[in-house]
């Protein structure tokens, strides 16, 4: 028999800046039930649910808004009603039911225009979703359950775990909201200095892959710079070469980043039996 291989542990040396998918809004619904391969479309939500969803989804594309759902649980706990945290921006809230019958009244889009919907909380302090979903690839399971367990012992039930992120190779990955960023690499023994940046609100950089709500040359300038004080101005390019203009508190700065004119070949999951060809951000 031939020796496992797992796709994170093949790719470790691929640059992660710039990887993130880019969501403006995210949809985290709570769904306690052990999760199939394509979480949502394979559970047992009900149609007027299912329904609700994609209303939402087609509701914000139509305002320029690309929204992904994704289910979250917190298995240790057991509560009477069902959560919904709604990621947008710099901002998270929250929103309880009993079942999923209060989402069907509930409108969102009102976060585009930056008014809170009927029955927001807002919450402040971060929280952390681990992708654990090892019927999607084996990584999340394997590599992202101790770290969402370790999670909890730290930050309680702020951390959940939460289905597909994208880019299994780059398990066990970490989406922390309001940040709005997604992390990779955050094994176990780094936790103490991850946790650490991401409770005092600053950017844990060794483990960066992008900030969701930008763009991905956006994402691989801002991780290159090494700072978590930016606020985003300008951006000439596209997302093959681009030079990012970012405010600081003492001024300006601008990083130029580019698509590696070589590719690298690297195993996205764990299920291939090929490599695929990426090409990664680098400074330009």
């Amino acid at each position: 028999m031939s020796e496992r291989i797992y796709c994170s542990e093949s790719n470790e040396s691929e640059p992660m800046a710039g990887t993130a998918d880019v969501v403006d809004v995210w949809l985290l619904l709570e769904y306690r039930p052990a999760w199939k391969a394509k979480a949502l479309p394979e559970s047992d939500l009900a149609a007027p649910t299912i329904a609700w969803i994609d209303e939402c989804i087609a509701a914000f594309a139509g305002l320029g808004l690309r929204a992904r759902p994704q289910l979250i649980r917190q298995p240790e706990i057991d509560r009477d009603d069902v959560r919904l945290l709604v990621g947008h921006g710099d901002r998270l809230l929250q929103f309880r039911g009993r079942g999923y019958d209060f989402l069907h009244d509930l409108d969102l889009t009102a976060l585009a225009d930056g008014r809170l919907p009927e029955g927001a909380e807002v919450l402040d302090d971060p929280r952390y979703f681990v992708c654990t979903n090892g019927q999607r690839d084996m990584c999340c399971a394997r590599f992202g359950l101790p770290v969402y367990q370790d999670l909890r012992e730290r930050v309680g039930d702020r951390a959940w775990q939460v289905s597909h992120l994208g880019g299994h190779r780059f398990a066990p990955n970490v989406l922390v909201l309001p940040q709005g960023v997604l992390y990779g690499r955050v094994h176990p023994d780094l936790l103490d200095g991850f946790a650490r940046e991401t409770e005092s609100g600053r950017l844990s950089m060794p483990h960066l892959r992008g900030r969701s709500y930008y763009p991905k040359h956006v994402q691989a300038a801002e991780a290159m710079s090494g700072r978590s004080d930016l606020k985003l101005l300008h951006v000439a390019g596209d997302d093959q070469a681009a030079t990012v203009t970012f405010a600081t508190p003492d001024g300006s700065v601008k990083v130029a980043v580019q698509r590696a004119g070589e590719p690298i070949e690297v195993l996205s999951s764990c299920a291939n039996e090929a490599v695929d060809q990426v090409f990664p951000y680098r400074l330009g």
